[in-house]
């Protein structure tokens, strides 16, 4: 049976495993050379407009392009590679050959999974590992006005479900998913479509929005309410870093702790039409100190407001970096248990295969 799921699949696995292997190449050749230019900070879909632009936009856009092409292949291999590993013999029906011999019908869909499934989803951490070593270097910047900064958190997407063990798992999945609808529905198209749908709703939606966050408990730093500030014209982004931590949360909040959603508008000063001109007889120092008091004045009656409507404070939840790793193990944990589930379903339905 694994000579013959050899044979059936050797064109599309090491195509697959070729474009996997230039991808590690690119990845690491980008990430070698990114980090020789400290004054800048690589993040995602920083690309050149031009490719004969010098410095590090080529590695720039390889990186981009690899972390792209990551973050698209568990769905391509699940459609490409997992659908037609079974809906060839489906579609000529061979497999009424293949299961009238000795081996069993679950040894028949085993080997399938051995031979091509594993061997590309091995290859896809690779790629995820190659990753996470590039990014972790090329996001980190020296400039000099600010101090070292990194320019995104390894939660952000793309780069959890592109940098780490997570995406050969990812991987593995799609490809069992793909392979089990078109065992299930027997339609290469119907299947192909299945398996997109399935994909989108995993990644970007069930994991990405919904999950992740609640992996653990975050961190939780309490701030004054400073209502005048954060609803200026310019608001502060809490969800800004600059070393790496990943922000989930952040808002107005009660004694308890519970979110509040305050009115400002109701808060907000209207300033008079002569605030910013000097008074008679009024020196620019003593203008400056009486604006700045006035403007004391106003945030305190601001976050007064606020606290009529119930505000405390302004919470801000977060995860530090050093949870990535714990965050992949779970994620990789579960997808491999969904991997199991869709492997069951796919037994069943070889044995239903007449």
């Amino acid at each position: 049976m694994m000579r013959s799921a050899w044979r059936l699949n050797r064109t599309p696995l090491l195509i697959s495993l070729s474009a996997i292997a230039i991808l590690i190449t690119t990845t690491l050749t980008a990430g070698f050379y990114v980090p020789r230019y400290p004054q800048m900070s690589w993040s995602f879909l920083r690309m050149c407009s031009r490719w004969n632009d010098v410095g590090p936009c080529r590695p720039e856009t390889a990186l981009t392009l690899s972390t792209l092409c990551a973050l698209l292949l568990p769905l391509l291999l699940g459609m490409f590679v997992g659908v037609p590993a079974f809906a060839r013999e489906l579609d000529t029906r061979t497999h009424v050959l293949a299961l009238t011999q000795s081996a069993s019908r679950i040894t028949w869909y085993l080997a399938t999974v051995v031979v091509v499934f594993l061997p590309i989803s091995a290859a896809m951490t690779g790629l995820g590992l190659a990753l996470k070593w590039a990014t972790g270097l090329s996001r980190n910047s020296s400039i000099a006005d600010y101090g070292p900064s990194v320019s995104f958190s390894l939660f952000d997407f793309p780069h959890f479900e592109t940098a780490g063990v997570v995406l050969g798992a990812y991987t593995l999945l799609m490809l069992l998913v793909g392979s089990t609808v078109v065992l299930a529905f027997r339609s290469t198209v119907v299947s192909m479509l299945a398996t997109f749908f399935i994909f989108l709703f995993i990644v970007p939606v069930a994991f990405t929005w919904i999950a992740r966050d609640h992996y653990g408990s975050p961190a939780v730093v309490s701030e004054p309410i400073s209502g005048l500030y954060r609803e200026s014209e310019y608001p502060p982004d809490p969800y800004y870093t600059t070393d790496g931590t990943w922000v989930v949360d952040a808002g107005y909040v009660d004694t308890s702790g519970a979110e509040v959603r305050p009115r400002v508008d109701r808060c907000r000063q209207p300033y008079p039409d002569d605030y910013w001109s000097p008074r008679t007889g009024e020196t620019d120092g003593e203008r400056s100190e009486r604006m700045r008091l006035d403007n004391l004045d106003r945030a305190a009656r601001f976050d007064d407001c606020m606290r009529e409507q119930g505000v405390d404070r302004f919470d801000i939840r977060y995860y530090t970096e050093d949870k990535f790793w714990q965050f992949q193990a779970i994620e990789t944990g579960l997808m491999l248990s969904f991997g199991f589930v869709a492997s069951g379903v796919g037994m069943l339905a070889v044995r239903r295969l007449t």
